[in-house]
């Protein structure tokens, strides 16, 4: 199974870069390329239609803790804008490139996104959990392979062996 991680972020907007920050921190099992991008684009979209796996991580005010779920994709006929969200790049890529792996986004809380290049404390913190959550969550989903359905909820499930 080959996967993708695309890291986003603005390293010089502080805690905009703890994606970037977790990137460096993660080790990344064979099977696995990493992408940084300052910010997603349409043209991400012909990139990540060969991976089976995709895992989108951002920064975000809003969460309280790493989370990863899965990406609700819009319908096809979403009209593009100036800001380009995950779920616009997989619509894009099923489209115009048949894409059909499954994709994440992982969601990284940070405090602070003034102009600067230092990470808060808080988003060093944030950025090594989200680097223990992706590398348990790609144990799981590329550990051996093969693909684990999800579940409602976004969690992986384990597949039961057959007899």
């Amino acid at each position: 199974m080959a996967a993708l991680i695309i890291a986003i972020g603005n390293p010089l907007r502080r805690d905009d870069g703890v994606a970037l920050h977790m990137l460096k921190l993660l080790k990344v099992p064979q099977g696995v390329t990493t992408y940084k991008a300052q910010q997603l684009t349409p043209e991400l979209a012909m990139e990540i239609c060969v991976f089976d796996l995709v895992i989108f991580a951002d920064a975000d005010m809003v969460a309280e803790r790493v989370v990863i779920e899965q990406v609700d994709v819009p319908p096809p006929d979403c009209p593009l804008t100036h800001v380009t969200r995950p779920q616009d790049v997989v619509a894009l890529s099923r489209v115009l490139f048949s894409f059909t792996g499954e994709a994440f986004v992982c969601r990284i809380p940070v405090i602070d996104l003034s102009q600067g290049e230092s990470l808060s404390s808080y988003a060093r913190n944030s950025a090594v959990n989200a680097t223990r959550e992706i590398e348990a969550f790609l144990a799981v989903r590329v550990g051996n392979g093969v693909a684990v359905p999800v579940s409602e909820q976004g969690t992986p499930k384990r597949r039961r062996a057959r007899p």
